[in-house]
């Protein structure tokens, strides 16, 4: 493994808050993660240093419907760093090809659920004061 200061990254990274799922073991064994940034080589993932991982796994992330074959880079405390083994699937994005109209799209979605959250805080604060 490279030790974790090194940065070998051919590729720029975006920051990313994504759900995944470790696989290994033919399936049998399965971890819950988050990626944390990604690249086109690879990526940077939260996973509870108390979990031992193997040299190569399997990383399901269901928000893009992609399983990618990678090779744990390096591990340090609660965070990894893996490098893809294989090609990106075809019809799956990668954080280069979002286009603008899907970020206005989660704009105006994270706009839409802070009304919500504002207007769950007031029935709230109405329910608990009287």
């Amino acid at each position: 493994m490279t030790p974790p200061g090194t940065n070998h990254r051919r590729s720029e990274r975006m920051r990313s808050f994504m759900a995944a799922r470790i696989l290994y073991n033919k399936g049998m064994m399965k971890v819950d993660c988050t990626i944390r940034n990604t690249s086109e080589g690879g990526a940077k993932l939260e996973v509870s240093g108390s979990v031992t991982l193997p040299e190569h796994f399997d990383l399901h992330i269901p928000q893009r419907n992609v399983t990618r074959k990678v090779r744990l880079a390096w591990r340090q405390g609660d965070f990894c760093g893996v490098a893809y083994l294989d090609a990106a699937p075809s019809g799956a994005e990668t954080p280069s090809e979002m286009s603008d109209e899907t970020e206005e799209q989660l704009r105006a979605r994270i706009r839409e659920l802070e009304g919500m959250v504002t207007k769950l805080n007031a029935r709230i604060q109405e329910l608990t004061s009287g």
